[in-house]
């Protein structure tokens, strides 16, 4: 590293000790973003990295609660500048012998705590959908393995619920499914007879339930569709990308008892694991089609001592080093305590709540989101609360009629959500007397 980078990341590290924070519109920091003419390029440096400090909102502070991720933490800060000094592509173990050692370390340790058997896989991609979207391949090429040369002549069936996340459709759309072979149901109401009644009308390739919605955090289950699933071979996704963190916590693994019996689970370490962005796993049962869905002959880049070659069972090339971030940490941080705060602060956040008659729990079973509003709300003002906390340095999320807030930064606690619920009914009692 040279004298030069040296003092540069002094300039960017003392631009990040600035806690002058300012959330603008699109349009105010277009008029805002300019730059003096003339500057030398030490203090033209400066000045747009201070810009950029100012101007950007700080996920690492207690006022953070909108969003399914945080700040990261401090061993996944320095891993990404590991990652980023020696910016290597993970595409062949040659290239990247020790990172691709790393991914593959962790994701045999993961699978060993979701109970998998021997044969099993897994791959670290670019996000959580992309999973998911990797994984509708992997069922598609089991029940079709032929669409890998030919295509398919004909529409097939994805089957998940009204609460999924969008990922299942946009899947659907870069397969060339397209959105409308897209069934969604509640998993709550419908019977397994209406259930298989579905499956029999329609081509259904895979189910995808989640663990851990975005908007509620509930878990969803499929154990009373079993029967039909095996019956009809459908494969079955878990999106674990929010709540597949219990398998960290010795204390809530039981959560993911399940995951043993699905076919491939999405899982987001960036998420409530608080890992940098952004660190994406997604675990196969059956391994062996991660490879056989996606490898072509590539004989300039795999040869054949190519057993460890990550890229044969992706449909990347580039690829970064997202599987070392979590292997590092693992080394070096507690997870095992991240992933247990994230569900017990929140049962205490609950609680607070259920105390406090100014609000009110709209999702109580949920399990890593404390869902919440004003007893006194009035419609459609979650929106205009939002903002206005936002010009205040507080980010909270809204969905519908209720605020969802998630705790992933370590040292939110009680008296900082405390304080926010009351900025929160401060805001409310001005739009009221408007």
């Amino acid at each position: 590293m040279s004298a030069e980078l040296r003092k540069k990341i002094e300039v960017v590290l003392t631009a990040l000790q600035n806690e002058d924070h300012e959330y603008c519109s699109f349009k105010e920091l277009d008029k805002r973003v300019v730059f003096e003419e003339g500057l030398s390029k030490e203090d033209k440096f400066r000045e747009v990295v201070e810009t950029v400090c100012k101007y950007t909102i700080d996920t690492k502070s207690k006022n953070w609660i909108a969003k399914l991720y945080g700040g990261g933490s401090e061993m996944s800060f320095v891993a990404e500048m590991i990652i980023a000094h020696f910016n290597q592509n993970c595409h062949t173990y040659r290239s990247s012998p020790f990172f691709t050692f790393a991914e593959e370390q962790i994701i045999k340790k993961i699978i060993g705590y979701v109970g998998y058997g021997e044969g099993a896989s897994g791959i670290f991609l670019p996000g959580g959908s992309f999973c998911t979207y990797i994984g509708m391949i992997c069922a598609r090429y089991k029940k079709y393995p032929a669409s890998k040369r030919t295509g398919l002549n004909h529409s097939i069936q994805v089957i998940t619920s009204v609460n999924s996340h969008y990922s299942i459709d946009k899947g659907a759309i870069m397969m060339g499914m397209g959105t409308d072979n897209v069934i969604k149901i509640d998993f709550d109401t419908i019977t397994p007879q209406e259930f298989e009644d579905i499956v029999v009308r329609n081509n259904v390739f895979m189910i995808n339930s989640t663990m851990g919605t975005t908007s509620e955090g509930i878990m969803e289950s499929v154990e009373k569709f079993a029967k039909v699933l095996k019956k009809y071979n459908i494969w079955h996704h878990v999106d674990a990308c929010v709540g597949g963190i219990a398998l960290f916590s010795t204390k809530y693994r039981y959560l993911t008892s399940s995951f043993k019996h699905a076919d491939s689970i999405t899982i987001d370490c960036h998420k409530c694991l608080n890992l940098n962005q952004q660190c994406s796993v997604l675990l196969v049962k059956d391994g062996e089609l991660l490879g056989d869905c996606s490898r072509v002959t590539a004989p300039y880049l795999f040869h054949k001592d190519s057993q460890y070659d990550v890229a044969n069972r992706s449909f990347q090339c580039g690829r970064r080093a997202d599987g070392f971030k979590l292997w590092f940490c693992d080394q070096l941080d507690d997870l095992d305590a991240q992933a247990t705060l994230i569900y017990d602060r929140n049962a205490r956040f609950k609680k607070m709540i259920a105390d406090d008659p100014r609000f009110e729990n709209v999702e109580k079973d949920s399990m890593t989101h404390c869902c919440f509003k004003s007893v006194s709300a009035e419609e459609g003002e979650n929106h205009e609360i939002m903002n206005a906390l936002l010009k205040e340095g507080i980010s909270i999320e809204y969905h519908k009629d209720y605020f969802k807030a998630v705790a992933v930064n370590s040292d939110i606690d009680e008296e900082s959500f405390g304080s926010i619920l009351e900025r929160i009914f401060a805001a409310h009692e001005r739009l009221s007397q408007k």
